[in-house]
């Protein structure tokens, strides 16, 4: 009878600490500052995510801090720390301007997980988690070589701007991953990128300036030739077709290259045969993934049946053109991502 009272007691002391903890987890937040666009989606979802799961009991509390500037950043992580966190999940500016708070994370023992933009050569947090960017930079490269491929043959030149994101992992992993599949092909040569990058910090109001100052300034016959326009967000792009659907210099501009699926820059090329586009699905609601790897790091469960041991989690992508956008528009995923505004 003893032993029988001594095993119920350990096993609802067993109960009670695991409870406790699935009750107990409080949850720090840390993103960029914005309240529109692609931030200002992701911002939305986050919150979105941390309240289910709070009504859902899965965690005790979330407390968020926003900042456009690593110092901001950096405050909010302080105050999240006092307040006492089990996991926190950040999304730095500046990867390497929060690398001493981050570490900071670390010491203290607290699982950290760094989503988006990487903190180069950071070790010791519970893991990382991102939307496939050099995979992207791949398919973009190859869907370069199809969509090019009878001009190529023919020994022709594609003439091309790059609009970069920031100087952040995201923008070097999708530059790298292009040009690496370019430099790979037979064609290398054949790709001839006009000037140095654009530097848009993911903005279509510096985007829309930075097309309108090349077109007054290139030389007409270079602007006439152009073939192909490569950026890294949906919202580059939607600055740069205010200038382009209101100009007749570019008769050649036949591609942009993009990352996003948004609907807004989908619907602008509903009704445009050229140029065309093809952007590669990387959603605001992806921050929901990240979310969720800190919950399963602060519980020390697994994450997408991996045990959660410092590594990188990669979200995939999905390719979008003038033939896939309907199948696109139907999916689960373009569902999610619109989920929080289409209430």
């Amino acid at each position: 009878m003893k032993k029988t009272i001594s095993l119920l007691l350990s096993l609802m002391m067993l109960l009670s600490v695991s409870l406790s903890l699935a009750e107990g987890v409080k949850l720090g937040i840390v993103t960029p500052d914005a309240d529109h666009g692609f931030t200002g989606e992701s911002v939305a979802h986050a919150r979105a995510e941390a309240e289910a799961l709070k009504e859902a009991g899965v965690i005790a509390d979330f407390r968020m801090a926003v900042g456009n500037e690593a110092a901001k950043q950096i405050q909010g992580l302080d105050e999240i720390l006092a307040w006492g966190p089990d996991a926190i999940m950040l999304w730095p500016m500046e990867g390497d301007q929060l690398r001493s708070a981050a570490q900071g994370i670390v010491d203290e023992k607290i699982p950290l997980v760094i989503y988006d933009r990487l903190i180069e050569n950071f070790k010791g947090m519970a893991g990382e988690i991102m939307g496939d960017n050099f995979a992207i930079g791949n398919m973009m490269g190859e869907y370069l070589l199809n969509h090019f491929a009878e001009d190529l043959k023919k020994g022709e030149t594609i003439t091309y701007l790059l609009f970069i994101g920031d100087s952040s992992t995201v923008s070097k992993q999708r530059t790298g991953g292009m040009e690496e599949v370019l430099n790979k092909s037979e064609y290398k040569d054949q790709f001839k990128q006009l000037q140095e990058g654009f530097q848009t910090d993911w903005s279509n109001a510096k985007s829309q300036e930075f097309m309108e100052n090349w077109l007054n300034t290139a030389d007409p016959k270079v602007v006439e030739e152009l073939d192909l326009i490569v950026t890294h967000d949906d919202e580059i792009v939607d600055g740069i077709m205010t200038v382009v659907r209101n100009s007749d210099e570019l008769k050649n501009l036949r591609l942009l290259t993009s990352v996003g699926g948004r609907r807004e820059t989908l619907a602008t090329f509903d009704n445009v045969d050229k140029p065309e586009l093809v952007t590669y699905f990387f959603s605001p609601s992806m921050i929901r993934e990240a979310i969720r790897l800190a919950v399963a790091a602060a519980n020390g469960e697994t994450y997408q049946e991996e045990e959660i041991k410092g590594q990188l989690f990669l979200i995939p992508t999905i390719e979008i053109d003038k033939n896939t956008v309907e199948e696109y528009r139907s999916s689960q995923e373009y569902i999610d991502r619109y989920s929080i505004f289409d209430k």
